[in-house]
């Protein structure tokens, strides 16, 4: 029965990667740009700060939420939560998308911690590393597939139908999750203390990777939004022309991350990739100094190879480091969302101080 429900979880999690991404990178630059027309890129800050924040609290308390619910119903719970925000995105002013974006955020917390521990609970623990690098770069295809087939129905249907068409494929989805997923979940046992606490008990043993999570949460949250937003700004591109140019430079870093994904998987390297890679996500402050289009292509590139390498390497060491990967898992995505959502309000805000 225990292999049985390892092959749903894997394959619920991959195709939810597969899938959900891309519905994302139909919406989200959407939702991105009309706050930027409509409020400016402080507003656009406020997204990401709304989504982390709440994703950040629903990350803790999803591994309790894990031992109660069945994967099955804990997910789908989720991909309603989103479906209901990009309804909403639809159908209710600007104004209000930062609010919305709590509802969002709340819902990715539940649904995607589940996923990654789906992944890591199924597979030996020699290949966790390996299996979340592959999770994490089909996650980063979908997303900027997403992001074309975003361009594609707003060049054919225009940009009003655009979220509507998300929330549509989102439905179409849950559905069949709903037939996919595991029925139970695999940790039964009784909780003896908090989730929270019990997940934050084990932070001693993850110390020396802090910083680096605070790190890559940071460029992370920026990268969700606010320099979508700030490239088009400084570019004046249109949304269909940003989407493909942020989906090219996204496809260029996937291609190089592979060099440094080979290095920590074959030769060993981790700790030097893990230096490497936070090098290629700090140069994204470079942005700040630069307009042309080829100098941002270029940064985006390399901040993108830095972050879809060290993001599965992080998860692997964590979940080894402590006594349960979903601990891990916690307290990688609780970290990474505080700093995520902190980073681009206070960067909008020292801009908006300066100009």
């Amino acid at each position: 029965m225990r292999s049985v429900d390892n092959a749903r979880a894997f394959a619920s999690a991959m195709l939810s990667v597969a899938v959900v991404p891309v519905i994302t990178g139909i919406v989200s630059p959407h939702v991105s740009i009309k706050v930027l027309e409509a409020q400016g890129l402080v507003w656009v800050s406020l997204l990401t700060l709304a989504y982390m924040s709440s994703r950040a609290v629903a990350s803790i308390i999803h591994a309790g939420l894990y031992r109660v619910l069945s994967a099955k119903y804990l997910g789908l719970l989720g991909l309603l939560l989103i479906t209901s925000s990009y309804a909403l995105y639809a159908s209710m002013p600007e104004s209000t998308y930062p609010v919305i974006k709590l509802l969002e955020g709340f819902a990715a917390g539940i649904f995607w911690p589940l996923m990654q521990t789906l992944v890591v609970d199924s597979v030996k623990p020699e290949w966790r590393s390996r299996w979340m690098s592959i999770y994490f770069i089909i996650g980063s295809l979908s997303l900027y597939v997403g992001f074309q087939v975003g361009s594609l129905i707003i060049s054919v249907a225009g940009r009003g139908t655009v979220v509507w068409a998300g929330t549509v494929l989102c439905i179409a989805y849950a559905v069949i999750y709903l037939l996919v997923a595991p029925y139970r979940s695999f940790r039964t046992e009784p909780a003896r203390r908090v989730p929270v606490i019990a997940a934050l008990s084990e932070l001693r043993k993850v110390t020396p990777y802090l910083p680096v999570i605070l790190l890559v949460g940071s460029v992370n949250g920026l990268m969700k939004d606010y320099l979508f937003a700030y490239t088009k700004r400084v570019t004046g591109m249109n949304e269909v022309q940003l989407r493909n140019y942020w989906s090219l430079a996204g496809y260029a870093g996937l291609v190089l991350s592979y060099l440094l994904a080979h290095m920590q998987e074959v030769m060993g390297k981790t700790r030097e990739v893990l230096i490497i890679s936070s090098a290629l996500v700090a140069s994204a402050s470079l942005m700040i100094v630069v307009s042309d289009p080829a100098a941002v292509f270029a940064i985006l590139t390399a901040t993108t190879v830095g972050l879809r390498v060290i993001r599965p390497v992080l998860r692997g060491v964590v979940s080894n480091a402590v006594s349960k990967p979903e601990h891990g898992i916690a307290i990688v995505n609780a970290f990474s969302n505080i700093a995520a959502g902190a980073s681009p309000l206070l960067i909008a805000l020292i801009g908006a101080a300066l100009s």
